[in-house]
């Protein structure tokens, strides 16, 4: 804390803009040491917003370095009126006939009419069972309604939903409608209100029977519960919307250029994206002009990108229209890329893919990529571990510096307070001997 003092009373002079400087002159080192740590502040900030960068470009090309990734396929159904479907990664090409004769469905019971929803049904058990397994709900005096018991079937987690349903009629125009909540006979039911007394227990009739999905596929018979169906097709999703027995669906599962094209342009304008960045924070006035871990990555990515396969009719990335512009960005282009796709899909994905004893160009650019980004010992996670031992170690410099600054404060008060009190001394000894000598003339 800072000394209180009174400068320049007797001498006359400023004392406190002489200490203000002498102060400023032993600050500089610490203004100094500030300024190193601004710049690797700001340094920081510039290598987050490349790992963000490298993080994205590993991302895209990730999702073209296999097989299964690159092969985008889509599903066309020749009527989506009765079958959608999608096409996953596990999907193969091929076309398939489908028949479609039934869509799976729910069971649905209602019971006789009751004159409200509040007419009791009586008390005691209610049992519903799907599946061999048998939920037993306890109905008690004042909540034996009809609606109480809707509510307790739905609180029961009994595998079937319940509500009341009302026709307009003055008498017996409340039912109680049941609903399996799923599809299919596995999820077929039955109740046994006989364990009601005391009221008018429900009796119900069938609505709708549970069904399964029955259709063909190039004429083998398939069955499923529900009408959306993963497993029939490998790596293709069926979506039965309709069932018409004399009709046949085609459904032709074919390479989507489209997406796949998506998937390379997202990756050159996540490579573009990074070094628009690493150009900007590079310049004259860049946070990270010179910066050796930037040069490194930057290196490793344009070494990668430009490798070429060891073998195959397709090696180089420039074959399928992915070009360096002037300047270093990628250019794309989608015509070469979709003619070479067609004229030999599979020399174009090597170029991309990682696979048993083959590593593609984006597949060695991905995992390269994921080494840089390790959170272990990565370059980003070591350069700014290093940053940050930097700037506590500059912190600690500063603290150092501080105390030695105080301290000294505290000495120049001290002294100048002193010479003021001498000086003061002094003025008045010369005072009284100036008034003595003045009365000895007299």
């Amino acid at each position: 804390m800072s000394t209180i003092s009174f400068g320049g009373l007797t001498s006359g002079l400023d004392t406190g803009k002489i200490v203000a400087q002498l102060l400023a002159i032993r600050r500089q080192p610490i203004d100094r040491l500030e300024t190193q740590k601004t710049k690797f502040s700001a340094t920081k900030i510039a290598l987050q917003g490349v790992e963000s960068r490298v993080r994205g470009l590993m991302e895209a090309a990730a999702a073209l370095d296999s097989n299964n990734e690159f092969a985008s396929l889509s599903a066309t159904s020749s009527n989506e009126a009765l079958l959608t479907a999608t096409a996953g990664a596990l999907a193969t090409p091929g076309g398939y006939d489908l028949v479609l004769t039934a869509r799976a469905q729910a069971q649905k019971e209602r019971s006789q009419g009751f004159d409200a929803a509040s007419s009791s049904v009586g008390t005691g058990t209610f049992s519903i069972t799907v599946g061999g397994q048998t939920t037993d709900l306890q109905i008690a005096a004042g909540t034996s309604g009809l609606a109480d018991l809707a509510s307790a079937i739905n609180n029961g987690d009994a595998g079937v939903t319940a509500t009341v349903l009302f026709d307009g009629s003055e008498t017996g125009g409340y039912y109680l409608a049941l609903t399996a909540e799923e599809t299919g006979t596995a999820a077929a039911f039955t109740v046994d209100a006989s364990g009601l007394t005391g009221g008018t227990a429900p009796v119900f009739g069938n609505v709708q029977q549970a069904q399964n999905a029955a259709f063909t596929i190039d004429g083998l018979p398939v069955a499923s519960q529900t009408n959306t169906v993963t497993t029939a097709i490998q790596g293709v999703t069926l979506e039965l919307a309709g069932a018409e027995a004399g009709t046949t669906v085609h459904l032709d599962v074919a390479t989507d250029g489209e997406a796949i094209e998506a998937k390379v342009q997202a990756f050159v304008d996540a490579y573009n994206d990074l070094f628009a960045y690493i150009d900007e924070q590079s310049g004259d006035d860049g946070a990270l002009r010179g910066d050796s871990t930037v040069r490194s990555i930057v290196s490793k990515i344009r070494t990668d990108i430009t490798s070429r396969l060891s073998e195959g009719p397709i090696t180089m990335l420039y074959q399928v229209g992915i070009r360096q512009a002037e300047g270093g960005d990628l250019s794309f282009d989608t015509s070469v890329f979709q003619q070479e796709l067609a004229g030999d899909f599979a020399a174009v994905r090597d170029l991309f893919i990682s696979s048993t004893g083959h590593e593609g160009t984006v597949a060695k650019l991905a995992d390269s990529l994921d080494t840089v980004l390790d959170s272990v010992d990565g370059v980003f996670k070591l350069r700014n571990s290093a940053i940050d031992d930097r700037m506590e170690s500059i912190d600690d410099t500063i603290a150092r510096y501080e105390l030695s600054v105080d301290s000294y404060e505290k000495t120049l008060n001290a002294r100048f307070t002193a010479m003021e009190t001498l000086l003061s001394s002094l003025q008045a000894q010369s005072g009284y001997l100036t008034a003595l000598s003045t009365r000895s003339s007299d």
